[in-house]
């Protein structure tokens, strides 16, 4: 049976990349033709809130009219979105939209200075915030502020407008980075990535053969939706397929095994920490699991012992690893068996996209030889918002330089070594952090680890690692090493462990390594 997804190509700019035959030319008009499809599905349900999606859609009208007609709001403008994991995020995301504006998501965890210098340089002239949590000092630094509060009496009085006309390479979102090497950047997300997005995790997911659209599915999106991976990869793939998104504000270990039971839940996504304490609760023994179908997981691998026992927990699960930044979601991917048997690899090129292997002139590298992991297609960004100093350094002729760097194995998969600016010099022997992260990480007392550098006056720099161990288990430094022995050379085991509770994070949940070797 022939595949319904095909691809043509499109000239992007100076490039020539792959897009969907088939597709969708807004992220409104995607969600207009799944409302007409499935009316009287649940499309959010959060907490004692349950949206059909002929609901939603009639919110998302009523609060569109209101911004476009009271706010001001034109087609192009930025508007603000300040908003917990909640019934009202995609409200306010498809109302915005609707009308052509774009959105410029905020992180909820961020501090005022950092939300000021956001909002300042996106000049948004709208702010759609939650009522419990904005800091009103901020309301100065946009013309209008729609506190959640308010938006109950909105529904009540519907109201609705016209669709703006759009294009697929006009900017839907603005979106920032975790700002790990300086300030946080604004990437330009445009309704031509997260309509790819969501095509291919619908393709993926026929080709697994999970889910059924006939019946519809549900996802329970934990991470906060100012991550891409929420955004981009759950709730983008959900509002293209009908399925219903069942939202969790924060994580609680009852609460989530008690959703999954009760809900159904077919479809989770997160990192292989948060599984480690799933599987390491009690409560995980008094709960049916047998509903998911699909587990996700990035950021850090999943040892072989992990997957075991989540496929003990989950017995119908599938698993999918994906690679991605906020600039390039998921651009690499490994499903299926291939997590299992290649527990340290980030896979291949996802559905629809191209990766290599570059020198600092963008040459191809050796198979083999370590270079920056390159992506290009349709679901890479176009650059950054009101910075073209490094768009111009990271976007090159369609390609995105990530800022990793990494190789392409003899098994063909592609694997990460370091982030570009984190690579360790020993004494002429570079180490490269990830490498060496992975390794540890497949220990099965390991649920955390950070690698960095530490001045030493003979070797220049020498290896460090801070490990964090499963609650319940005591890992030695003698015993992480020896672990390491038949994984790595000799040079690149650490020589200094530091067990910690804890690694020390940014409000984006990055791992802040310049304050290790401080710390530790």
């Amino acid at each position: 049976m022939e595949s319904r997804y095909r691809f043509e190509e499109k000239k992007v700019g100076p490039a020539t990349i792959k897009v969907y035959a088939d597709r969708p030319q807004t992220v409104f008009e995607m969600f207009h033709k799944t409302v007409d499809t499935y009316p009287g599905r649940e499309a959010v349900t959060c907490g004692d809130v349950c949206l059909t999606y002929a609901d939603l859609y009639s919110r998302v009208g009523a609060l569109a009219a209101f911004l476009k007609n009271d706010c001001g709001v034109k087609k192009g403008d930025r508007v603000a979105v300040f908003l917990p994991n909640n019934d009202i995020f995609p409200t306010a995301f498809l109302a915005i939209s609707k009308i052509g504006a774009i959105s410029v998501v905020l992180n909820t965890r961020l501090t005022k200075p950092e939300l000021a210098y956001q909002i300042e340089l996106t000049t948004p002239v709208a702010a759609v915030v939650d009522s419990a949590t904005w800091n009103k000092e901020l309301d100065g630094l946009v013309l209008r502020t729609v506190e959640s509060a308010f938006l109950a009496d909105l529904w009540g009085k519907g109201g609705t407008c016209t669709p703006a006309a759009g294009n697929e390479e006009d900017v839907h979102t603005i979106l920032f980075t975790s700002g790990t090497t300086g300030k946080p950047k604004g990437v330009r997300i445009a309704h031509r990535n997260f309509i790819h997005s969501a095509i291919r995790l619908e393709q993926y997911m026929e080709m697994l053969g999970v889910g059924d659209p006939a019946k519809g599915g549900k996802t329970l999106i934990v991470a906060p939706l100012f991550h891409v991976m929420a955004l981009q990869e759950q709730l983008m793939a959900c509002l293209r397929m009908g399925n219903t998104v069942v939202m969790m504000a924060a994580l609680s270990i009852e609460a989530f095994l008690e959703i999954v039971e009760k809900q159904g839940i077919n479809f989770l996504v997160g990192s292989p920490a948060i599984y480690r304490i799933l599987l390491g609760s009690e409560d995980v023994k008094k709960y049916d699991l047998s509903s998911i179908q699909l587990v996700g997981f990035g950021a850090a691998p999943m040892s072989p012992d992990l997957m075991g026992e989540t496929k003990k927990a989950f017995v119908n699960a599938t698993f999918f690893n994906g690679f991605g930044l906020t600039e390039a979601s998921i651009s690499l991917a490994a499903i299926d068996r291939e997590c299992m048997e290649h527990p340290t690899s980030i896979g291949h090129p996802s559905l629809g996209c191209e990766v290599k292997i570059v020198d600092e002139d963008m040459n191809e590298v050796p198979q083999g030889d370590v270079g920056e992991i390159a992506v290009r297609g349709p679901n890479v960004a176009d650059g950054y918002y009101e910075n073209p100093a490094d768009t111009k350094k990271s976007f090159r002729n369609g390609w995105f330089l990530t800022g990793d760097l990494g190789r392409l194995g003899d098994d063909g998969f592609f694997y990460v070594a370091s982030r570009k600016k984190d690579m360790i010099n020993r004494g002429g022997e570079n180490v490269y952090p990830v490498e060496v992260e992975n390794a540890i990480y497949l220990h099965p007392k390991v649920m955390e680890a950070a690698v960095y550098g530490v001045p030493d006056p003979v070797m220049g720099e020498k290896v460090a690692a801070a490990v964090v161990a499963v609650p319940g288990t005591d890992p030695t430094v003698e015993e992480i090493k020896a672990f390491c022995a038949d994984k790595l050379a000799k040079y690149k085991i650490p020589e200094y462990i530091q067990f910690t509770p804890f690694l020390p994070k940014n409000a984006g949940g990055k791992v802040i390594k310049e304050q290790l070797p401080k710390e530790f």
